[in-house]
């Protein structure tokens, strides 16, 4: 019988491996002998053989589309395709937050409702539901990620002016972010915080991770050039994504981040942020909650004539009040963080207690808006803070809609109508001005109060429904006093409150936080251009109270954490033109020579604890040669005097016979290692009792026991003089320059640089140190805290030039030898 040739070719392949295998040839051999034979064999039994070469598979069949991936990503621009991810990203996120938000609010509703005749387990539900949701807010800034807790705008404009904030867009940050700030807005109304600040962080964590991928995808050079553009884009898609407004959340984001701003910039923001508005109203198309794409609160208001020429004057009072109001919000903010941070007992409670203190927190706030108990006095406690927004934005007048009805429908308060949110704000007992005005004075200390909570919220969204609910009050009153409008050459015009609630929320968000575009934001989100002028009117005044007398509200953040950041000069005052830099600068210098020793470092680093240094050519000319980094420095004296060298020399010395070996009393010489040399250099040599040694008597004992100690003894001093002498010689030498990485440019600044140029240019170029020279010669230096304490004396009028405040204690001494002496200038 013939036997077919594959057979016989198999037969003799297995015999080969098996003779390989018998004489002990490689296993790799015998396996690739075999798989050659075909493919059925140890090799395919075995799974990881299986999956790595499934694996090198799908790494072979992906390689040809990363490539080109890559080269349609170089093609097309790789900024057009980062821009529209994080902007489809992030609108995606916000719209799926709403969604579950809004459900969560329902199920505590329906919860509520249900209970509707036990009003303890009534109560008992609506703040269980709160306290749980603080609770987990606050765990996830304590255990998840520290960096996620408030806003994060004050962090990023730090961030923005080039300090580094460990931990802060990292993934972990921003998971829990997502879940902190779901928590918090889940809380509705009764917590009272929004999600305008935790968005603007969410979205330059995703666009830093989103730039490293495509950083790696194209296979370029990560600059951070490129980061603050990515940071900058990323801060106006997270504004777009909560009011779906583009160019408001553009400029906003510019304003309440970045101190300047360049227009190459601009196309980014604007690009990513239509991207984000657009996929946002596409998504609530396809959810059916709108019908076509529209903006985000729709109102009828009439467009001629809306209001006439006096009520320019009452826009202006209003923007009186929003901005006196501040001033006090402001200042009440700032000394509640003050002395909760400042009181040691309280700080060290609320540190290591931030969910108790969360959960205290929510207990109050939902005790006060509890629906059927003292919230029906607050009115629209059922209502969310978008509801708030459309209820005071909706065009009829309260206190006439009130009187058509005659009473609540229903009788009970609240009303839990869903289907006419102003039905939440009437009262059996109550009109709706006093509704409103009980929510005006309530909300003012409840949302101090929420502030106080250490979790991830934002804070731009509850005083934006502030300033509404205080401009609609306003409204309300104008419309009571002019029952019949105001009258204007014999024609009557009605006076329109959801215009003034308009014009409240623009002016006050904009004097808390001290911007403009708010103005432009309201117009986005309402569709109303008709009382463009009356808001500017009152967002203008607001700002100018508030920038007069109180910082911004992340401003103050800043100051409160500590943070690196200059303030703002004040507004209308010249006095920053007429101060040099000669005037605040720093003239006692601390400073390396050319031809400088390793002596010279260690005592500079041990006397200063600057984080860079001057070089200069000479003692006598000082011209400034650049500058060198504390690191580096640390790093090539620690070089120089190592451990490994000193053990070199020791070897060199004795001719490769390491240790030392002293002469002794007698004569002669004890040799041990180098282990028994650093017992010897820190130890003496004993014994103990459990030794096998036997003695003949006690005294032989003590005097060899003597002898060991007097030789140690002198042998470590040989040992620590001959070490001492070494040093000696090391810090003597003279630095190579090449060992070091010299910064030949460091910034420079003139004497009669004024404080504002000084200012800008700290800002523009995010300086902290800079020097100060007269002709090449170093005079000087300036930094960070320096351009603080000037700018803080020209604001508050005490800023006194450094050179005469020396001539005034140098006076003061010589008239009374025994005053104490003025501090030295420290420069950090």
């Amino acid at each position: 019988m013939r036997v077919p040739e594959g057979a016989e070719e198999k037969s003799v392949t297995l015999d080969i491996v098996e003779r390989k295998e018998k004489r002990g040839d490689s296993k790799a051999e015998s396996e690739m002998t075999e798989s050659e034979a075909y493919s059925y064999g140890a090799a395919d039994k075995d799974p990881q053989g299986r999956l790595q070469r499934a694996q090198n598979g799908i790494a072979r069949l992906l390689r040809p589309i990363g490539l080109a991936l890559r080269r349609l990503l170089v093609r097309l621009g790789e900024d057009w395709i980062f821009l529209f991810l994080l902007g489809i990203s992030m609108a995606t996120i916000s719209f799926g937050l709403d969604v579950t938000i809004a459900k969560l609010q329902r199920a505590n509703l329906w919860v509520y409702d249900a209970l509707d005749r036990y009003r303890y387990l009534q109560y008992f539900s609506w703040v269980l539901y709160h306290v749980l949701l603080m609770i987990t807010s606050a765990g996830m800034a304590k255990y998840i990620s520290p960096q996620a807790a408030g806003s994060g705008i004050p962090e990023i404009k730090v961030t923005l002016r080039g300090v580094v904030l460990a931990e802060f867009f990292t993934l972990r940050t921003f998971i829990a972010k997502l879940i902190g700030v779901t928590c918090t807005l889940a809380a509705g109304s009764t917590i009272f915080l929004g999600k305008v600040g935790p968005f603007v962080h969410m979205a330059t964590i995703l666009a830093t991770q989103l730039g490293r991928l495509m950083v790696k995808l194209v296979g370029a050079k990560e600059n951070p050039s490129r980061k603050y553009e990515m940071l900058v884009a990323g801060a106006a898609v997270g504004v777009a994504c909560c009011f779906v407004a583009p160019v408001g959340g553009v400029l906003f984001s510019v304003e309440a981040t970045a101190t300047h701003f360049a227009v190459r910039n601009y196309w980014r923001g604007f690009f990513a942020a239509t991207c984000a508005a657009l996929m946002f109203r596409l998504l609530a198309v396809i959810n059916r909650e709108k019908e076509t794409v529209a903006i985000l609160f729709s109102t009828n208001w009439r467009v001629e004539f809306p209001f006439d020429l006096p009520e320019y004057l009452s826009y202006a009072i209003l923007g009186v009040v929003c901005g006196c109001l501040c001033c006090v919000y402001l200042f009440l903010h700032r000394t509640t963080l003050l002395f909760l941070q400042n009181h040691p007992r309280i700080s060290t409670l609320l540190r290591n207690n931030r969910m108790v203190y969360a959960a205290f927190v929510a207990w109050v706030l939902a005790s006060i808006t509890f629906p059927h108990g003292f919230g029906q006095y607050l009115g629209g406690t059922r209502l969310t803070m978008k509801e708030h927004l459309e209820t005071f934005f909706n065009n009829i007048t309260w206190g006439i809609e009130e009187l058509s009805l005659g009473a609540n429908i229903s009788g009970q308060p609240p009303n839990p109508s869903y289907s006419n949110n102003f039905l939440q704000w009437t009262h059996p007992n109550m009109s709706t001005l006093e509704i409103l005005t009980c929510f005006v004075v309530l909300k003012f200390f409840m949302l101090l109060f929420a502030n106080t909570m250490i979790i991830p919220a934002g804070y731009f969204l509850p005083v934006f429904v502030y300033g509404a609910g205080l401009g609609r009050l306003y409204g309300e009153i104008m419309a009571k006093i002019f029952p019949n409008g105001i009258v204007s050459e014999g024609i009557p015009i009605k006076i329109t409150p959801a215009g003034y609630a308009l014009a409240g929320a623009a002016a006050y968000s904009g004097a808390v936080t001290q911007t403009l575009s708010t103005a432009l934001l309201v117009f986005e989100l309402s569709g109303q251009m008709s009382h463009i002028l009356p808001v500017l009117i009152a967002v203008l005044i607001a700002n100018a109270i508030s920038q007069n007398y109180q910082s911004s509200f992340f401003d103050l953040i800043v100051i409160i954490k500590k943070l690196p950041y200059l303030p703002k000069l004040a507004m209308g005052q010249n006095s920053a033109h007429d101060i040099c830099a000669e005037d605040f600068m720093v003239t006692d210098l601390q400073y390396l020579v050319k031809g400088f020793r390793y002596r010279d470092i260690r005592s500079l680093l041990k006397s200063s604890e600057l984080k860079q240094f001057p070089f200069v050519d000479s003692e006598e000319s000082k011209v400034l040669l650049g500058c060198f980094s504390r690191k580096s420095l640390a790093k090539l004296l620690a070089e120089q005097l190592s451990t490994e060298r000193r053990i070199q020399f020791m070897l060199d010395k004795t001719g490769g016979k390491f240790p030392i070996t002293p002469s002794g009393e007698n004569g002669t010489d004890e040799k041990t290692d180098l282990h028994k040399i650093e017992e010897c250099e820190y130890s003496d040599t004993t014994y103990s009792a459990q030794e096998t040694v036997v003695y003949e008597s006690e005294e032989k004992q003590k005097t060899r026991t003597e002898s060991r100690r007097r030789r140690s003894a002198k042998f470590k001093s040989h040992y620590l003089k001959m070490v001492e002498e070494w040093e000696c010689r090391q810090l003597n030498e003279e630095v190579p320059l090449e060992l070091l990485t010299i910064d030949p440019t460091p910034y420079r600044l003139l004497e009669k640089e004024t404080l504002y140029q000084c200012y800008d240019l700290f800002n523009l170029l995010g300086l902290r140190t800079a020097y100060v020279t007269r002709i090449g010669r170093l005079v000087g230096v300036v930094s960070l805290s320096e351009i603080k304490e000037a700018v803080d004396g020209t604001v508050k009028g005490t800023f006194t030039p450094r050179a005469r405040a020396q001539e005034q204690s140098e006076e003061t001494i010589r008239l009374n030898p025994l005053a104490p002496a003025a501090p030295g200038p420290n420069v950090s």
